[in-house]
């Protein structure tokens, strides 16, 4: 049975006038006109024969059901925006409590589309009377932010400022008896306790507060400071706020930051000279690097591993070996901890261009030097030491390196972990090695993997089995089963790469599949990235109709939301593919669209009769079909403009005196015609039996208003009287101007109606206008399949 969730859920979410501008088609409620031609992406019911019992079963779709309580977060939108009446106040709890437990409890990032419909039921349930949150839900909801997805909202930083600001409150009205205390029991300001401001100013500096952050650190400090109350590991929240200005780029806010933070006592420890150096090393600001990581630590402690780490990858790229190697031979001599021998071993590598023979000897040295020491076992190195060897060799650019040094760790009998198999992984598929790397990632897949550390190699993994010449889709298949069945998520770009593999071999199933099982629960800015794709896929020339139109069936059912624009340049694509009817059926769904927004406005109109206009092949049953739509579109108000593209497609459709009544319609407004009314009912009249009466009569209202009349205008008139075989009167019209061009003669030229004429018309234009029509006889002509006469190769696009 075919899924409908994705469609459902974002029907709900995104109906009617829904600020979060992604409306759903009601699906439900159009009427869906079937197509002369088009592929169907569902599966027709098969007949029951008696060899029909031992075939396979139809392919069943896989159905998948969102996160727990995000239908609750959407059916509360979805009614808000309408204007409904809302579900029962113990369902919105109940929804708000059961998402934000899942997210904690699998570790899942709450997406910018999430964090938006968390917000809003939650400021509901705080302004309304009845049951509240929980202190516990409060603190629940705020502990599952404390994962940041990779595109961060405002939604993110409204909901982390309303979560606290009901913790204090609540904090505050039950006492001290429902907070979390920390190890010396403080609190803050009596309202909340520690480790509720630590995890607020964590959020803050996730979402792109860290400037909030400062200023509520700065108070808090005073006032403990002012009480004398100061605890062990305050100073780290100096540290947090410090790492999100750097994380942020604010470069002014952060050293001035440090600066207030030095006066109020916080000393530049390790964790404080690893932000500082770090900002300015991976900005490749080498007089800055050097200053902040020579500036002398409190208590003389020695940086931290990762900032080591930093600064050597800083030197290797801005060629300063000569400055940092005296800083690793002296930390060589300090007899450093097992993780700083670690990032020793990759300067060895980096900058001393060490191999794993190289390196045996400086191995058996560390061991050597450590046991000499007290109270410390035998430092050897591991798999850590391995991994950060291979880490080293993949910064190289060197896949060999890296195999040999996972050789050299079995050598001391280390066993590779899965960050051995992930690292392998991923510069295997650097080195277009998809062997390899299919070889390392099922090694992996014996590994236990937390937090779903191993999903951007395994993103990568299958795009690059997307991309191979022959992709093996039994294996693209076998690699997102796993996946699926752990529940995980994929990334738009792997999703996008996943649909165009199956949509090349026409198995459209498995991109219903993939779609279904992983926009779910996609942000609408990565559906976009997803939408945008299949409207790209549909633009692309080279795939055929049938596949363009499959491509636009499943960005029809699986992205509603997607704007009027892209389903008008859909639109434009199947005008372009000469298939009229396709295009008309894309303006449909537009017309039926739930979101006003989505809904075809006069320019839209415009476009599609454009669009009928300059067809090689009219298709007037589908341009009816559209001039209905129009008519009962009580939002668009017919204007000259519109008029004038209803010409253009009546006429482009065989139906120039169905055009022509349109001029009626202009000349009776009080807009009244404009010059490319007049171009386009000259042109209108070209194509009418006696249209050459109705031209003269509307030719000598012009003359009458004393108009200026350009030359295209002039051309469509010369256009009209010849289309009648007025070969004379032509001939005086263009003597009269005095002058005349390449297109006047051209269009009268293709309007005569007989070869005879044209003969005639083609011996005075030789006569009288020489230079102009050698260069029109440069342009080219051929047969007409029409009428098979001569026709030049006049480009005369009509324009509403």
């Amino acid at each position: 049975m075919r899924s409908t969730l994705t469609r459902n859920v974002c029907r709900r979410l995104l109906a009617h006038q829904a600020p979060l501008s992604c409306p759903a088609i009601a699906a439900s409620s159009v009427v869906r006109p079937q197509l002369r031609h088009p592929r169907s992406i569902v599966r027709r019911p098969s007949r029951r024969t008696f060899f029909g019992l031992f075939q396979k079963p139809p392919r069943e779709l896989k159905e998948v059901t969102p996160e727990p309580g995000y239908e609750t977060l959407i059916n509360f939108r979805a009614c808000e925006a309408q204007g409904h009446r809302q579900p029962p106040r113990e369902d919105l709890l109940q929804g708000f409590r059961i998402f934000f437990q899942h997210k904690l409890r699998y570790h899942k990032a709450v997406n910018s589309t999430q964090a938006l419909l968390a917000v809003g039921l939650f400021r509901y349930l705080a302004r309304t009377d009845g049951e509240q949150l929980s202190l516990q839900d409060l603190r629940t909801a705020r502990d599952a932010l404390l994962k940041p997805p990779k595109q961060i909202s405002e939604g993110h930083l409204e909901l982390v400022k309303a979560l606290y600001e009901q913790i204090r409150a609540l904090s505050l009205a039950t006492g001290s008896a429902e907070t979390v205390q920390e190890t010396d029991g403080q609190t803050v300001g009596g309202e909340a306790s520690a480790e509720d401001f630590k995890s607020y100013i964590t959020s803050l500096t996730l979402y792109g507060g860290s400037v909030d952050a400062a200023a509520g650190l700065e108070e808090y400090w005073r006032d403990l400071q002012a009480s004398g109350s100061v605890y062990k590991g305050a100073k780290f929240l100096w540290v947090l706020v410090l790492r999100g200005l750097a994380r942020e780029g604010r470069e002014d806010e952060l050293v001035q930051l440090y600066e207030k933070a030095e006066k109020l006592g916080v000393e530049y420890m390790p964790a404080v000279h690893e932000v500082m150096v770090t900002f300015f090393a991976t900005r490749d600001r080498i007089e800055e690097t050097k200053r902040w990581f020579e500036k002398p630590m409190y208590g003389n402690w020695l940086p931290l591993p990762e900032t080591y780490r930093e600064v050597l990858r800083f030197a290797v790229r801005n060629a300063q070996e000569d400055w940092v190697n005296p800083i690793f031979h002296q930390l060589r001599a300090t007899k450093p901890s097992k993780p700083l021998w670690d990032i020793i071993f990759q300067w060895a590598v980096l900058c001393q261009n060490a191999g794993p023979e190289d390196l045996r000897p400086i191995i058996q040295s560390a061991t050597f030097h450590n046991k000499t020491k007290r109270d410390e076992t035998l430092i050897t190195p591991d798999i850590a030491t391995m991994n950060d060897l291979v880490s080293a060799a993949i910064e190289k650019k060197d896949p060999y390196l890296a195999e040999r040094f996972i050789s050299f760790g079995a050598s001391f009998s280390i066993s590779p972990n899965s960050r051995t198999y992930l690292l392998q992984t991923d510069y295997r598929i650097s080195a277009s090695d998809l062997s390899g790397a299919s070889a390392a990632y099922q090694s992996l897949e014996t590994q236990y993997i937390t937090d779903d550390e191993d999903l951007p190699v395994v993103n990568k993994y299958i795009r690059a089995l997307c991309a191979a010449p022959v992709p093996n889709t039994d294996l693209i298949l076998d690699v997102t089963r796993q996946i699926e069945h752990r529940g995980a998520t994929l990334e738009p770009e792997t999703v996008v790469s996943l649909c165009l593999v199956f949509l090349k071999l026409d198995q459209e199933f498995e991109v219903i599949d993939t779609l279904t099982v992983h926009t779910t629960n996609f942000s609408l800015e990565e559906r976009a990235q997803v939408e945008r794709a299949f409207v790209a896929y549909c633009l692309d020339k080279t795939h055929s109709t049938a596949r363009v139109w499959d491509g636009y069936t499943l960005l029809r059912q699986f992205f509603p939301e997607s704007p009027a624009q892209d389903r008008l340049s859909l639109m434009d694509a199947f005008f372009a593919r000469r298939r009229p009817d396709m295009a008309a059926h894309v303006f449909g769904h537009m017309r039926a669209a739930a979101n006003p927004a989505q809904r075809p406005d006069a320019d839209a109109y415009v476009r599609v009769f454009e669009g009928f206009g300059g067809l090689a092949q009219p298709d007037p049953e589908s341009l009816r079909m559209v001039h209905n739509m129009l008519k009962m579109d009580t939002t668009v108000s017919p204007d000259t403009r519109l008029y004038n593209a209803l010409m253009i497609a009546y006429l482009g459709c065989g139906e120039a005196g169905k055009a022509y009544e349109f001029w009626a319609e202009i000349t009776a407004s009080r807009e009244g015609p404009t010059y490319r009314s007049l171009e386009i009912v000259f042109r209108v009249c070209e194509a009418m039996p006696w249209g050459d009466r109705k031209a003269r009569d509307i030719w000598g209202k012009m003359a009458r208003m004393d108009l200026d009349v350009p030359g295209s205008v002039f051309s469509a008139y010369c256009g009209a009287i010849a289309g009648q075989g007025r070969v004379e009167e032509v001939r005086k019209l263009i003597g009269g101007m005095g002058e005349a061009d390449v297109l006047t003669l051209g269009v009268a030229y293709n309007a005569l109606p007989g070869s005879q004429l044209q003969e005639e018309f083609e011996e005075w234009a030789q006569r009288e206008y020489p230079e102009i029509w050698a260069r029109l006889l440069k342009k080219g002509r051929k047969k007409s399949r029409i009428d098979n006469i001569s026709k030049f190769n006049i480009v005369r696009e009509l324009k509403a």
